[in-house]
């Protein structure tokens, strides 16, 4: 399912930014360029931490962002940005962030595969960390899928 979603344009690699705001803002990048986002969702996110926390720091150095989709999603989409340096969400077991995914889902379930395959990612050993030293699109691509 993630492959199916993820072009090599809505990969971002060692993007440097000052904060999680930003963070957020620019692995949405992608998918508003693209329309799959309006900019009201790309808000929503980030009000949504404001709000509720670092939640979507799902393990150490993965956040997983996205927001309800009424909230501006017009498609599925995914985009993954790796950050030059890590940034603080506010997530005491999982800070610093080094790999966003940012995800849009029309639905409450079309998502769900995509998740999965993201939470998966948790269980094995080191490859956030691999993930994150990737130094072309093609290599995080790679290695996302076990393509090696």
């Amino acid at each position: 399912m993630i492959k199916e979603l993820l072009s090599l344009d809505n990969v971002q690699l060692g993007v440097d930014v000052d904060n999680w705001k930003e963070a957020i803002e620019v692995a949405a990048q992608p998918l508003l360029e693209k329309g799959v986002i309006t900019r009201d969702y790309v808000n929503a996110m980030v009000e949504s931490v404001i709000k509720f926390g670092a939640y979507i720091v799902i393990g150490p150095g993965l956040a997983l962002a996205h927001a309800r989709p009424e909230d501006g999603a017009n498609e599925l989409g995914l985009s993954i940005t790796t950050l030059k340096t890590p940034v603080n969400f506010g997530s005491k077991d999982n800070d610093p962030v080094k790999i966003i995914f940012c995800l849009a889902a029309v639905d409450s379930h079309s998502h769900l595969d995509v998740m999965q395959a993201i939470v998966r990612l948790l269980y094995k050993p080191g490859s956030i960390e691999e993930l994150s030293k990737s130094e072309t699109k093609e290599e995080l691509v790679s290695k996302l899928f076990n393509e090696e």
